[in-house]
């Protein structure tokens, strides 16, 4: 069993690795056996959970990966590529500029980062609020992991560069689709038309308030739309568990409500007097959404 992540098949051939509460796995990955072929999509934010997801490939397929791809630049889906650099990694360019623009180059100031965050997280176990104490434990867990990444990080970047469109032929094919920015300014999802299967990345999270912060909330319900086009029956998002179209059903109103929500900030509104937006109230990690919205109306 691995440490690190929970497989679970979706369809047949198809298992999502659903990331665990170690730290080392923070978004999910997916490996796809598509009869002849296996792809790996996306690979995890540290090189301990893409060495289980590497070893899980071949338990399931009997064969290593042919293809990985990275859904978007955040290094909780691409910081693991280094397991999988003997294969054609895909994204699309803007991804790729992406990844150098956002990677850390001087490794021993990025640990010194690290280790201040985690002081103060530490700090926060000690909160009265028990949403905070748990919020702290998660990240310590995170970036504990991370840590012992680093001495053995290699930036490992995509050579397989995606314009609009990349169709992966087997058994059951997949493809690989870009409709722009909106999670983050360049995303692609996997789509296998055969199961109504989307592997959405970051594109869509499960009952979690999603990160907005590098976001473009408008292009992103657009987006979502027109992925609600496809008819899916299977979504594996990028975080929470495997589910169906209801997921990015519910984002399209939520992302419209949001892109409201930073524009009233910017018109001066105090963003502690607003509400989440309707039907996200039990949503997990609401104070995302917070920041989220302040980085927003500020850029």
């Amino acid at each position: 069993m691995p440490d690190h992540f929970t497989l679970v098949e979706t369809a047949p051939g198809v298992h999502a690795a659903v990331a665990g509460s170690s730290g080392a796995a923070v978004g999910n990955a997916v490996i796809i056996d598509t009869g002849a072929k296996t792809v790996v999509v996306d690979t995890f934010m540290t090189a301990q959970a893409a060495e289980e997801l590497r070893t899980a490939v071949t338990d399931l397929t009997g064969r290593s990966a042919f293809l990985a791809v990275n859904t978007h630049w955040h290094a909780d889906h691409t910081r693991g590529n280094q397991v999988f650099a003997d294969v054609p990694i895909a994204s699309t360019r803007m991804t790729v500029e992406l990844i150098v623009a956002n990677a850390p180059t001087d490794f021993i100031a990025y640990e010194d980062e690290i280790d201040g965050y985690l002081a103060t997280l530490r700090e926060k176990l000690e909160s009265e609020d028990p949403g905070q104490r748990a919020l702290a434990e998660r990240r310590i867990a995170g970036l504990e992991q991370l840590k012992v990444s680093i001495p053995g990080f290699s930036l490992t970047l995509p050579s397989l560069l995606i314009d609009d469109r990349l169709v992966v032929a087997g058994e059951r094919d997949l493809e690989i689709l870009t409709y722009g920015g909106g999670h983050t300014n360049s995303d692609t999802f996997v789509w296998i038309p055969s199961e109504r299967l989307v592997v959405a990345g970051d594109l869509c999270w499960t009952r979690i308030h999603p990160r907005i912060h590098d976001g473009h909330p408008a292009n992103w319900a657009d987006i979502l739309d027109r992925m609600l086009k496809l008819d899916p029956a299977i979504v594996i998002s990028g975080h929470g568990i495997p589910d169906g179209p209801e997921v990015p059903a519910a984002l399209v109103p939520y992302l419209r409500a949001v892109d409201a929500m930073v524009e009233e900030v910017r018109a001066g509104a105090d963003p502690a007097g607003l509400l989440v937006p309707e039907g996200s109230e039990e949503w997990d990690g609401p104070e995302r959404l917070w920041d989220g919205i302040k980085q927003l109306a500020g850029r």
